[in-house]
């Protein structure tokens, strides 16, 4: 790359490099040692280290080996089982208690963030369901099995992943950043106006967070701030529901407004 009066470009912070690139943010010249490229940009070393522009990377890290919904759930299952392990001693159910102890040792261990305990959660249904069948008949497959399904949604969860420091791709990275970070103010306008729907009350809601929300979306921004259809979504809604809700409430009083004055005519 050569300059119109023919001078070579150097790197911004080495200069005895030529550059082969431009900084998408700062416009600095950099070399193939400092050119990074952060979400398919690319950046010099020093913006693609601004939290700002690697705004995943810092997502990921805030929730790297942190408990989440997932882990507090599965804890919350594991005080249940307990308690039914303790029912079954009292109940002298001798047979059910191996069962419900073992679940509640892969509780405890996912719970603490062991590896192990992972996968674990997802036999563990698996193996103490057949277990159950023996015991009480194929009626316990039936539990067995809505407890692998849930099991098995928690172990593919990008949260549990993260929390259990499994890496996960940009995609489903950018996904649950999205779901959590990403224009909350949308996020709760389509919520809000779905419950307009059925409660007049939260008609303004909708509308006002709609409307903020719709007012904050900004593609160019850094992290970019999105989810302008769930805030016209909400805003539609609110709408709708006052159309819907002025037909439910009003018509009664307009047919005996107008009734009154049929029948008080001559």
């Amino acid at each position: 790359m050569v300059s119109s009066v023919g001078v070579v470009p150097r790197c911004a912070v080495h200069p005895e490099e030529e550059a082969g690139a431009t900084c998408q943010r700062c416009g600095a010249f950099t070399c193939d040692t400092c050119a990074t490229w952060v979400m398919g940009v690319l950046y010099c070393a020093t913006c693609a280290a601004r939290p700002e522009v690697n705004y995943l990377e810092v997502f990921r890290q805030e929730r790297w080996g942190r408990r989440d919904a997932n882990a507090w759930t599965v804890a919350a299952g594991t005080l249940l089982l307990v308690g039914l392990a303790a029912l079954a001693v009292y109940l002298e159910e001798w047979r059910l208690v191996p069962l419900l102890l073992g679940a509640v040792g892969v509780g405890v261990a996912f719970f603490l963030g062991q590896s192990w305990a992972r996968p674990g959660l997802v036999l563990t249904p698996v193996v103490e369901g057949l277990w159950a069948t023996s015991l009480y008949g194929p009626g316990a497959l039936v539990a067995a099995f809505l407890m692998f399904i849930s099991s098995l949604q928690i172990f593919l969860d990008t949260r549990t992943r993260l929390f259990f420091r499994v890496e996960v791709s940009e995609k489903d990275l950018r996904r649950l950043w999205n779901l959590q970070v990403n224009n909350p103010l949308a996020r709760h306008a389509l919520s809000a106006g779905i419950s307009s729907v059925f409660f007049p009350l939260m008609v303004p809601v909708a509308l006002v967070l709609g409307f903020l929300g719709l007012r904050a979306v900004d593609a160019q921004a850094r992290p970019p701030i999105g989810r302008k259809g769930q805030a016209l979504a909400g805003i539609a809604l609110g709408l709708g529901a006052i159309a819907l809700w002025g037909l439910v409430l009003w018509r009664p009083v307009t047919q005996a407004v107008f009734g009154r004055l049929f029948s008080d005519g001559p």
